[in-house]
C-alpha cells in the first residue's frame, strides 16, 4: 500500500525523498528527487619515498566506485587519528574534488593484501565528475 506523500508530516519543512516513489515523480516531474551521486574511495598507506619517516595515503582505485543503495556502514571520519585527518583534508581540498563532500571514512580490511586501508564514502554536491 503506497502512502500519499502529501500525507507524510517531516520534522523539517522539506518532504523527504525517501517517501517519493517512482509514481510521483512522474505525476510532478518538477519535483527534484534526483540522487546524488556517491562514491566509493579506497586508500593504501605507504611510506613516502622522499621521506621515510612520513606517511602518505595513495588512492588505489583513482575514481572510485560508484555506490548503489545504501552503501557501506561506515564511521564518521572524525572517529580516523588526526594525522589521517590532516592527510584527507589535504587530498580531497584539491580541485579535482571540488564538488564533493566527505560522508564517512574508516579502516578497511583486506585479507588478500597486506597493509592498512582506509574507505572514504563521497557525496556529489553539485554537477561536476571526479576526473
Amino acid at each position: 500500500m503506497d502512502l500519499d506523500p502529501t500525507l507524510i508530516k517531516s520534522t523539517n519543512s522539506t518532504t523527504s525523498r525517501s517517501s517519493l516513489s517512482a509514481r510521483d515523480t512522474i505525476a510532478n516531474p518538477n519535483m527534484n528527487t534526483a540522487r546524488l551521486s556517491r562514491r566509493l574511495l579506497i586508500f593504501q598507506e605507504a611510506r613516502n619515498p622522499s621521506n621515510m619517516n612520513e606517511l602518505v595515503y595513495l588512492p588505489v582505485n583513482k575514481l572510485g566506485l560508484p555506490i548503489c543503495g545504501p552503501g557501506p556502514e561506515l564511521p564518521s571520519i572524525l572517529e580516523l587519528p588526526l594525522r589521517i585527518l590532516r592527510a584527507f583534508t589535504e587530498i580531497f581540498n584539491q580541485p579535482k574534488y571540488k564538488g564533493w563532500a566527505v560522508l564517512a571514512a574508516g579502516p578497511y580490511h583486506d585479507t588478500s593484501e597486506e597493509g592498512k586501508y582506509y574507505a572514504v564514502v563521497l557525496e556529489q554536491t553539485r554537477e561536476e565528475a571526479v576526473s
